[in-house]
């Protein structure tokens, strides 16, 4: 684990760590003890200390109260239920591990819960393997996660399978792969495949998944999966004249997060997009190349939950709003 991004005194220390932790990161002591390897006796003994023996980070609760804030007014203006923000530091570009961490201890919340789901739908993606990273190793219930869609590329971290089992080893849960393409040749091929025992199941288990964890690509063609040669010429040409501003789950959708009805629709393994409103979908996404696809997902109501870093929920706010914020937090 990397320090914490901001200029303390001991930054190394046990108790700068906890400290930063619980009141920046809003951890739990047992969720510090896991990303310190610590007993949960030992982060609370840290968190008691007086000030003089564990120095908070500086502006550590006014920066808490402003991501309150911040989160308040995503979910009144998206209507979001839980809205996760990962404080960005001044001197950092890449908000994947933020999200990452706050991806991990947002799920560990909800299959901690009374309400916990007993089965999970994950997706791909580079956002969706980092937060795997950073859960624990612990057993929570009688846990199944499904694959949402079919491979994706050749990168074997991208696999949803690999990352799905992944979570799967951590958690002490049941592992169910898609074992398909992500897009068949024709749709007669792709109700073909569907017929299959196999992928029947996993179909049918992902839509009896009560919640989604899903990362939210760009519209083409910066979307990975053109990168990765996984959609043609012919297909990219059609979606890019449709006005592709996102894409979740293989399936495309303009920016008022409307699925476009496109050839590759038809031939695309994954749920379609009412599948989407039926449960609770959460959405990891970030990084100021994200926010259109992030407008459109939250435009369409795609998405319950969001998990995002502070940089990318300002700059989901009107002109106006973002000013008010990027004062404070920068």
């Amino acid at each position: 684990m990397t320090a914490p991004p901001h200029r303390l005194p001991h930054p190394d220390t046990p108790e700068s760590r906890a400290r930063w932790l619980h009141d920046i990161g809003g951890l739990s002591v047992e969720e510090i003890g896991w990303r310190l390897g610590l007993p949960p006796e030992r982060v609370q003994a840290l968190l008691d200390q007086r000030p003089s023996e564990a120095v908070p980070p500086p502006g550590a609760a006014e920066g808490a109260r402003l991501i309150r804030r911040l989160a308040r007014r995503l979910r009144d203006r998206f209507g979001l239920g839980t809205v996760c923000i990962a404080l960005m530091p001044r001197d950092q570009t890449d908000p994947l591990p933020m999200i990452a961490a706050a991806a991990a201890r947002h799920l560990m919340r909800v299959l901690q819960a009374r309400s916990a789901p007993g089965i999970v739908g994950v997706s791909h993606g580079r956002t969706i393997a980092a937060m795997v990273a950073q859960l624990p190793e612990m057993r929570v219930g009688n846990l199944r996660f499904v694959s949402l869609l079919g491979e994706l590329t050749c990168a074997h971290a991208a696999y949803p399978h690999v990352v799905m089992s992944q979570i799967a080893q951590r958690l002490g849960a049941q592992a169910f792969p898609f074992p398909s393409p992500l897009y068949a040749t024709t749709p007669e091929e792709a109700a073909d495949l569907l017929r299959q025992p196999m992928l029947r199941r996993a179909a049918e288990m992902a839509l009896q998944a009560e919640v989604w964890v899903v990362g939210i690509g760009r519209g083409a063609p910066e979307n990975q999966l053109h990168q990765f040669g996984m959609i043609g010429a012919e297909d990219l040409a059609e979606i890019v004249g449709l006005g592709a501003a996102c894409e979740i789950l293989g399936r495309f959708f303009d920016e008022e997060g409307r699925e476009l009805q496109t050839a590759l629709a038809a031939r695309t393994l994954a749920p379609a997009a009412p599948d989407f409103r039926r449960r609770r979908v959460i959405g990891l996404a970030g990084g100021t190349d994200k926010v259109v696809a992030l407008h459109a997902a939250l435009a369409g109501h795609l998405l319950q939950d969001l998990v995002t870093d502070s940089r990318t929920a300002v700059a989901l706010l009107d002109e106006e709003e973002q000013a008010e914020f990027a004062a404070l937090l920068w």
